[in-house]
């Protein structure tokens, strides 16, 4: 510290110097310490979702003694965990390229846990989408990739009848356990289960069954892998496959167990 020309105290250039290298240092390292406690909650929260819908996976083996098909999977082997379908289609939109379809549904990990039929009469009910969703049960849903996919859901042999699938789904006791146990996840707001506008344009409307993004805003994935199912979220850096990967790490079965 030195004196002024009106004689007064102050500080010199490099004690000011080092007071913002000082102040700093602290900032930097409050940062550090706020980013890792914030770090931290988000691989928590992406865990503990990781391991809601995997411990449905584990109900869906003990009732059915195999795990659930990976429904249109990618290459890597990993599917959606969403079940959606559209409830209210608007029609072609040049702004969303949204077309009219008779299918429209993605038959994701939870279209398992949640009776489908039941849930598209009911959701699509005085819409325009209903006798479509119908019509996709016993005929071709559109393209051959389509009816591929509402095949490994329903079987070559599925019936030809929305209506008599309802029936069927609640009769399925072992269904209707699942869904409740899904239900149960949703009152604690692990999974989700509504309606959304998709299109501001077309007015086109969807259901969504399943899990919100992670931490990181990026969809989980399901796969098969060593026999057993996996609940898998990308981690921070979003891509699959990597060192931040956070997994169920579904335990393995024995091989007759397919």
């Amino acid at each position: 510290m030195q004196r002024t020309l009106n004689g007064r105290a102050g500080f010199t250039l490099v004690e000011l110097l080092a007071v913002i290298v000082i102040i700093g240092i602290l900032a930097a390292g409050i940062f550090m310490l706020v980013r890792t406690a914030s770090s931290r909650a988000a691989i928590a929260k992406t865990t503990a979702q990781v391991h809601a819908i995997a411990s449905l996976v584990e109900e869906y083996k003990n009732l059915y003694g195999h795990y659930p098909v990976a429904v249109d999977a990618d290459d890597a082997g990993y599917c959606e965990v969403n079940f959606t379908f559209k409830v209210e289609d608007g029609g072609s939109c040049s702004q969303c390229g949204n077309q009219t379809s008779n299918g429209g549904v993605l038959f994701g990990l939870c279209s398992n846990f949640i009776p489908v039929a039941s849930r598209m009469e009911e959701t699509t009910r005085g819409t325009n989408m209903r006798d479509r969703l119908a019509a996709s049960f016993k005929q071709e849903a559109g393209s051959q990739e389509d009816e591929d996919i509402w095949e490994k859901k329903f079987g070559a042999n599925r019936n030809a009848d929305m209506f008599e699938t309802v029936r069927n789904e609640k009769a399925d006791q072992n269904l209707q356990a699942l869904y409740r146990s899904y239900r149960r996840l949703h009152a604690d707001g692990m999974v989700t289960d509504e309606v959304f506008l998709l299109c501001p344009y077309c007015g086109t409307q969807k259901y969504i069954g399943g899990v919100n993004g992670d931490a990181w805003g990026n969809a989980l994935k399901y796969r098969v892998t060593g026999g057993a199912g996996e609940i898998v979220s990308a981690g921070p850096d979003g891509a699959f496959g990597t060192g931040d990967d956070i997994s169920s790490g579904g335990a393995a079965v024995n091989e007759d167990e397919d």
